[in-house]
């Protein structure tokens, strides 16, 4: 099968989208399919990662929060029938308009969707936007949802959606057998996209509470970045106790989950929280924010998953649970509970079968021509 994958940013930039949608694509080549990325960056270029054609297109507007590529919807509108299947991703980017918009090919669409916008600015604009949102729902031959809750908050705002949503969650890599390196003290690993619902303030503010050996080990970019840094400094919390890595390659992240304590993720919306399935996949003691997504997580994990919910506004509360998490062994038994990426490629391959056109095929015989489908 031949699909085009429509993403705002793609691998190396780092957030929940992007490494869910470089998971999938390398499994779909895994299996045999043609599968080719279509995204957005400062500078155009076409590379191959993991199998996977990977098409950049460049910038018209940059703003972070909108970006938007001219050249992007003029490729797909020219280009969309070399595609069996398009499947556009995130509903709070740009990048799925021209996918939905220009072209009459089969369209999958996953929204991870929020509800709402992550900024004073963006929810006030969310609401603005919901009628072109409306416009790639409707297009949407099917809509995959990654969690049950995620379906439940999109069926309240496009209920005339309901029939063609699915749920499949997403997928955990097994994981890596790494020997941790010697470092001191017990290292707490926060990761994802900088952004203020993240909420990594309560984190850094917890970690006022907890004992001078444990650190704060922040992984990923994005706009709340600074303050977050001065908001360390001004607590106290040295470099020796609160560490922005910024972007890692593999094998760095790799390391730095080899090593890590515990994990934590105070996000106050999340469609999924791949942070903390692949965490719970690696066996690492997590603490997490009780949000939807993830005490569906929860109840997909194994019995006795090291596994803490809590408020991260309950500062107490998230500093008594984060030590004891960082205290806990990691689980070495029924790791690998959650759904692989083989389950979510078998399912998504079902969705993209359920929409693509069907091949007509002539077939000529001694009585004469026929025509059949398969």
């Amino acid at each position: 099968m031949r699909i085009g994958v429509v993403t705002s940013a793609y691998h190396p930039d780092i957030g929940g989208v992007e490494t869910h949608v470089r998971r999938l694509c390398a499994a779909l080549v895994a299996t045999g399919d043609e599968v080719e990325v279509l995204t957005q960056h400062a500078l155009g270029s076409v590379e191959t990662i993991d199998g996977v054609v990977v098409r950049r297109f460049p910038l018209t507007v940059p703003a972070p929060n909108y970006r938007c590529s001219i050249a992007l919807w003029r490729w797909l509108r020219a280009n969309a029938g070399r595609y069996d299947v398009l499947h556009a991703h995130s509903y709070h980017a740009l990048a799925a308009l021209p996918a939905a918009l220009t072209n009459r090919t089969p369209l999958v669409f996953t929204p991870h969707y929020h509800g709402t916008g992550h900024s004073r600015l963006r929810a006030v604009l969310h609401p603005i936007y919901r009628p072109l949102g409306r416009r790639i729902v409707a297009r949407a031959g099917r809509i995959i949802c990654v969690t049950r809750a995620e379906r439940e908050l999109l069926v309240g705002h496009f209920p005339e959606a309901a029939g063609r949503m699915v749920v499949v969650p997403n997928g955990t890599d097994p994981a890596p057998d790494l020997v941790a390196g010697p470092e001191p003290g017990r290292g707490i690993l926060c990761v994802g996209r900088l952004e203020r619902y993240k909420r990594v303030d309560r984190v850094i503010r917890a970690m006022t509470r907890l004992p001078a050996d444990h650190r704060l080990d922040v992984v990923g970019s994005g706009p709340a970045r600074e303050e977050w840094e001065q908001l360390a400094g001004r607590l106290g919390l040295g470099p020796e106790r609160v560490v922005f890595h910024g972007r890692l390659p593999d094998g760095a992240f790799q390391a730095r989950m080899a090593s890590a304590a515990a994990v934590v993720s105070a996000s106050a919306h999340e469609a999924f929280g791949m942070a903390v399935a692949d965490a719970l996949t690696a066996g690492i003691p997590t603490v997490a924010s009780f949000i939807p997504a993830h005490r569906e997580l929860a109840a997909m994990a194994a019995p006795g998953a090291p596994l803490w919910l809590v408020n991260p506004d309950d500062e107490v509360a998230l500093a008594e649970t984060l030590q004891v998490a960082a205290g806990t062994a990691r689980a070495e038994e029924g790791r690998n509970s959650l759904p692989t990426w083989s389950d979510v490629v078998l399912a998504t391959r079902a969705v993209y079968a359920a929409v693509a056109t069907p091949v007509r095929v002539i077939q000529q015989t001694k009585a004469g021509a026929g025509a059949g489908d398969r």
